[in-house]
């Protein structure tokens, strides 16, 4: 009987370190799974006259505003220290714009959003400050035709 019992207690442990070896096999081939890569983008910054001045490239995030961590820098009293935000989502594969709670309001093109998923060429107001947001082909700076 002391055998048997002997025995069973050898097979539960060869079997609990079978299942850990599975498991540690499994976690290890699921972290060699590469994420898609995040499409490159970039706010350009539009004078009155809507034309073109400096280019901010956006990575996952950015934001929009007066701080000086702001990758978007706004010099207006009308834009929020922190008035808005872009943001990749990973989820849907798409670019979003947030606003950040500003007293001004952010508008994408001309329409007043809270929330908004962001297309190509879209033009983003934040206070008196507009930007164009626009993909770029890689991240080689070059926007799309």
């Amino acid at each position: 009987m002391e055998m048997a019992l002997f025995g069973l207690r050898v097979l539960a442990v060869v079997a609990l370190y079978a299942f850990f070896a599975v498991l540690l096999w499994a976690l290890l081939r699921e972290r060699r799974v590469e994420s898609p890569a995040l499409p490159a983008a970039q706010l350009v910054s539009l004078d009155e006259a809507g034309s073109e001045g400096r280019r901010y490239e956006v990575q996952a995030s950015a934001w929009i505003g007066r701080d000086p961590n702001c990758l978007a820098r706004a010099e207006d009293e009308f834009t929020s220290a922190r008035h808005a935000q872009v943001l990749w989502n990973a989820g849907d594969q798409s670019w979003w714009l947030e606003d950040n709670l500003s007293r001004n309001g952010t508008f994408l093109n001309e329409q007043r959003i809270t929330r908004a998923q962001l297309k190509d060429g879209d033009v983003i107001r934040a206070g008196r400050a507009r930007f164009r947001f626009q993909m770029t082909d890689d991240h080689d700076g070059e926007t799309r035709a």
